[in-house]
């Protein structure tokens, strides 16, 4: 007996092996890229047999716990600064090649990477004679200064409101805070918010 091709309006079996290889072609590079980020950001965090001086390897931007961002603090070798913990936020790590460490407070449910330029971002940036630096920058018309406690010295260039500039003497790295509202940045290192990670 021949079978007949079912009439219109009735139920027929779903060829199920069409989906499953439409569903595995979207999920396996989904799954490599998380696998490959996963090592990245392990092999940084939790790895604490690297050399005694610590190299640069870029990571990132990828979403980090807080224990995550002081793990990775310990892994570089030296501080990584941000503006606390808060409820409302993700956060984002993002470690360049020259050894720039970016924590960005990303609103819950963005993606790592997001483009928009609107969030609160506190860089922490290697360089030795960093506090001498920023100091022969601190004076003149073109800038607020101000002191901080633990002898820090805080510079917000007047042409760029939404910024700050940050450094401690003998410390060999320089910090920037950004906050897209207006002097935001300047508030939070002024109020004592940007702190060492750990």
């Amino acid at each position: 007996m021949q079978e007949r091709p079912p009439s219109a309006g009735t139920l027929r079996p779903v060829d199920t092996t069409t989906r499953a290889h439409t569903d595995r072609a979207v999920l396996l590079p989904l799954a490599a890229a998380v696998v490959v980020a996963a090592a990245i950001v392990g092999w940084l965090v939790l790895d604490s047999r690297g050399p005694a001086k610590p190299t640069n390897v870029a990571v990132g931007p990828v979403l980090v716990s807080a224990g995550q961002l002081t793990s990775a603090s310990h892994s570089l070798g030296r501080p990584i600064y941000w503006a606390g913990p808060r409820d409302d936020s993700s956060y984002e790590l993002t470690v360049t090649a020259g050894g720039r460490a970016y924590v960005r407070y990303l609103p819950r449910g963005a993606a790592a990477g997001d483009s928009r330029a609107d969030f609160l971002t506190v860089g922490t940036y290697p360089g030795t004679h960093a506090f001498e630096n920023l100091k022969k920058v601190s004076t003149g018309p073109a800038v607020h200064s101000n002191l901080l406690d633990d002898h820090g010295l805080l510079v917000a260039p007047k042409r760029l409101p939404k910024s700050v500039y940050v450094a401690y003497p003998n410390a060999d790295y320089q910090v920037e805070v950004y906050d897209s509202m207006s002097g935001a940045a300047r508030r939070l290192a002024l109020n004592g918010l940007i702190v060492q990670i750990g």
